[in-house]
């Protein structure tokens, strides 16, 4: 027998009750039995107790709670029988009648509610009365369940025995849905096992039967298989499972999964997705798929076969993992149209270019000096052209001062002198995504090693300008060459003609189109290239102010920023070109000449005549000051981030001595928001006009001025979100609410009906590119529109319960047509969910109804037209 510990001493006694009247000394002791608890038991409650001295029992209203060890019960009533150790909590009537205060158990990682329970203290044992239990995102409820505890042992497990329990994942007290079991054991934070059950929608049984069932109900990582993410039926491709696969941990920093999409025809694919992560030093993904497609066509014995692969990794490196060394990247390679292939979303679709950089550097700690490796691919899927340079070895020597004095003092102009060198080795591969991983196209890469060295000086003259005189060598080492020749073939490109005489005879007439092709090889061996080249520059600023007094403008400002400056170039030696027979209908044996560099890795352009450049760079950049009547100041603006013209004078050239006049500029409106940009160019040269090139003849001295227009570029791009049109028109210069564009719908309540209306596309934003383009001819200038787009993209909260998804959806002005829309609608249905996308333009459509994401979302209902056989719900 034990004597309770009463944690409510000093409380008030309900004295309606029979009370102890024996006086506190005179209480007497007890030998504790050996059956007795381990530990004391805490208990208390709010209303009042009662202590049943024939029965040995304690009596608890209102709040009630018992403790012991690392089991907690609550309740309105609590019974607890000191002899047996057995307690009892149930709820009581409220002031209006109902059921309320019901027990709530925990013990250690148990917890769940129940309308009546019954609980051994000594046992570990408990018998409950309609129970809700939650394991990780699973309720289960039971009629009547049996509850074995450890008592504390962390050596062994709870086990939870539920009869006539459903288990679910919707919270509310009569779900919506779930599965009815006659028997299921739960081990807490492990696994629900259930026998022989049905599947309920809303209270009602389906015919829908398992014959078993388990579930983890773990925080933690556990190996286990993963239902599929669709089930879909395609004409072409057959009945099929999208995303069926098993999850594998792999220790605390790594995990694995593998997918599969299976269909009847024989199409399949594979998905190998890896994640890892370790604190404080790096993150990553690795994700690689394979596709294997196979239908067939129409009038074809054969079925039409592709075979597509995918490669994306990311490596991220913490900012504090390491103070020298740094790695990471993205790598995003595909082949055959693998995402447009497999999926249907508007960014697979319409992502036409993947690229991918990788690299790793090192900061030598208190050296001049850092290298690094990387290698970069890019890649067209819609020319299939891939290029891949990799590796890439950067090494590089930081500015040093030779002469310079460790004492310091006042620097001496030889002081200045800086030398700098940087080296580099690349090696490139061009191909096409279909044959990216055959020994002939790696076997055909091209290395190369580049050496650059400079030696500079800097200093002023007046204080305002500045030189710099700069010697500049460069050194290549190609370990390929270009060969070409010519095959002279005098028979299979003659094309001949019969002609009728005025006699009436034939006349067969021969017409010599070429002689034959020239033949590009690449043969190995070291092939070096040098060059060095001499410059000074000089530049300077320029300001030029205007102040006013009264206005909205109250300031101009130029900022004036010329460079001049000159170089020489020796011509490259003759080694470096070679000569081969030019296929030329009038010269058969004429001969043409090519750089043994072209199409090498290093990318050398030998020049073949001396050059003794002027070239000459003006940079303007015009700003205003207006004056603010909503806070009565000063702001500025800019006008023109930058308006720079330039060319250069060629003084060792023999004909077209001067170069064409460039000019270019940038500006910014309505808060960054649009993005103005114009590059434009100038010839001092005239044209022929019958064949349209261009002759040595000055523009000046043939039409009386001074430059002939060539081509201008005007573009214009605009980005806008709600956040950022309020701004606009707040005229709030602070921009900040920029950065909450993408955040959700907030709470409208007290707001007007505008800012509510608005507040449905804080998530969306709008996009607007214009580019054209006007060629100068003779005659008539030609004006070409080669970009007008607009698109949205965005989420938009209808209701509560309603929200649309633009994936995108936009219109293109020169083909008149709209960019792939991607539409999606979705209703929450509390623990369901319905989506529907849409993409009309591949005419592909997928309408689901499930469970929400969680343990039981492989319940659901999809139906979809996938992009092989996409004709049966429009599109356009």
């Amino acid at each position: 027998m034990l004597r309770p510990v009463d944690s409510t001493a000093g409380l008030p006694i309900d004295t309606t009750r029979l009370s102890d009247t024996l006086p506190a000394g005179d209480f007497p002791e007890y030998n504790v039995s050996s059956q007795g608890l381990e530990a004391e038991v805490v208990y208390g409650a709010e209303d009042s107790t009662f202590y049943d001295r024939e029965h040995n029992e304690l009596h608890m209203w209102g709040e009630a709670y018992v403790n012991y060890l690392t089991l907690s019960v609550t309740a309105d009533y609590i019974l607890l029988n000191l002899d047996s150790n057995i307690a009892l909590a149930q709820g009581l009537p409220d002031s209006s009648g109902n059921m309320a205060g019901f027990p709530k158990f925990k013990e250690g990682s148990s917890e769940f509610e129940a309308k009546k329970m019954r609980y051994n203290f000594t046992t570990h044992k408990g018998k409950i009365y309609d129970v809700l239990t939650q394991q990780s995102d699973l309720f289960i409820r039971g009629e009547h369940t049996k509850y074995i505890g450890t008592g504390g042992d962390t050596t062994k497990s709870d086990y939870v025995y539920n009869e006539n329990a459903i288990i679910t994942t919707c919270d509310l007290p009569q779900p919506h849905y779930g599965i009815r079991a006659s028997k299921i054991k739960t081990i807490p934070n492990r696994l629900a096992a259930i026998g022989p059950s049905n599947i309920e929608l809303q209270g009602v049984p389906t015919p829908l039967w398992l014959p078993f069932g388990f579930f983890p109900v773990t925080s933690s990582r556990k190996a286990g298989l993963i239902f599929p993410k669709d089930y879909e039926y395609s004409e072409a491709w057959g009945y099929g499972l999208r995303g069926i696969g098993y999850y594998l941990p792999l220790g605390d920093n790594l995990d694995a999964k593998v997918l599969g999409d299976i269909y009847f025809n024989g199409s399949w694919g594979v998905r190998v997705e890896s994640n890892y992560v370790k604190r404080y030093k790096y993150r990553g993904k690795f994700d690689v798929g394979y596709s294997f497609r196979t239908q067939e066509e129409n009038g074809q014995l054969d079925p039409n076969e592709v075979s597509s692969f995918s490669l994306r990794v990311s490596h991220n490196q913490d900012a504090n993992a390491h103070p020298y060394n740094r790695i990471g990247g993205s790598i995003n390679i595909q082949s055959n149209n693998y995402q447009s292939l497999n999926y249907n979303d508007a960014e697979s679709v319409l992502t036409n270019t993947y690229r991918s950089n990788f690299s790793w550097s090192r900061q030598f700690p208190n050296k001049p000096y850092s290298m690094s490796i990387a290698m970069s691919h890019s890649q067209n899927t819609q020319s299939h052209r891939v290029t891949i340079e990799a590796p890439t070895i950067d090494f590089r020597l930081n500015r040093i001062y030779p002469f310079k004095r460790a004492g310091g003092g006042k620097e001496k102009w030889y002081e200045k002198f800086g030398i700098q060198y940087s080296g580099n080795w690349r090696t490139r591969i061009e191909t096409t995504d279909s044959t990216i991983f055959t020994p002939e196209t790696w076997a055909g890469a091209q290395s190369g090693i580049r050496h650059r060295a400079n030696a500079d000086m800097a200093f002023s003259i007046a204080k305002y300008l500045h030189f710099t005189p700069q010697v500049d060598y460069e050194e290549v080492w190609s370990l390929k060459y270009l060969s070409r020749t010519f095959e002279f073939v005098d028979s299979i490109h003659i094309v001949s003609d019969t002609l009728v005489g005025e006699d009436g005879s034939l006349i067969i007439t021969q017409d010599t189109l070429d002689y034959g092709p020239t033949i590009d090889e690449y043969k190995t061996g070291f092939t070096p290239f040098r060059r060095v080249t001499g410059a000074i520059s000089m530049n300077t600023q320029l300001f030029a102010t205007i102040q006013m007094k009264k206005g909205f403008i109250r300031g101009l400002r130029h900022v004036f920023k010329p460079t001049f400056s000159y170089s020489y170039t020796p011509a490259t030696k003759d080694e470096v070109y070679k000569a081969f027979v030019r296929n030329d209908i009038s010269d058969p044996m004429s001969m043409d000449s090519f750089s043994i560099f072209e199409g090498t890795a290093q990318s050398v352009r030998p020049i073949t005549q001396d050059a003794q450049l002027f070239s000459y760079s003006f940079n303007n950049i015009f700003e205003a000051k207006y004056y603010s009547k909503k806070d009565s100041t000063l702001k500025k603006l800019k006008l023109f981030d930058n308006f720079i013209i330039n060319g250069n004078h060629n003084f060792a050239a023999k004909e077209f001595k001067w170069s064409k006049v460039g000019m270019r500029a940038t500006t910014r409106f309505f808060k960054g928001a649009t993005t103005f940009s114009l590059a434009a160019t100038f010839d001092p040269y005239s044209i022929d006009p019958e064949t349209g090139l261009r002759v040595n003849d000055s523009y000046f001295d043939t039409e009386g001025k001074l430059l002939r227009f060539e081509q201008l570029q005007v573009r214009f791009a605009t980005r806008l979100t709600i956040a950022k049109i309020k701004d606009i028109f707040s005229g709030d210069k602070d921009d900040k609410s920029n950065n909450k564009s993408n955040q959700n719908t907030r709470s409208r309540g007290g707001r007007s009906g505008q800012s509510e209306f608005s507040d449905l596309f804080n998530a969306f934003s709008f996009n607007h590119n214009f580019l054209m383009t006007t060629i100068g001819r003779p005659g008539k200038d030609t004006t070409i529109i080669g970009t007008h787009t607009i698109n949205m993209r965005g989420t938009m909260k209808l209701t509560p319960k309603w929200s649309i998804t633009i994936g995108n959806i936009g219109y293109d002005f020169r083909s008149k047509r709209l960019t792939y829309p991607d539409i999606g609608f979705m209703r929450d249905l509390h623990c369901w969910q319905m989506s529907f996308h849409w993409q009309p333009t591949r005419g592909t459509y997928s309408l689901t109804i499930g469970v929400k994401p969680g343990s039981f979302d492989f319940l659901k209902l999809p139906h979809q037209n996938n992009n092989q056989n996409a004709d049966t719900f429009g599109g356009f």
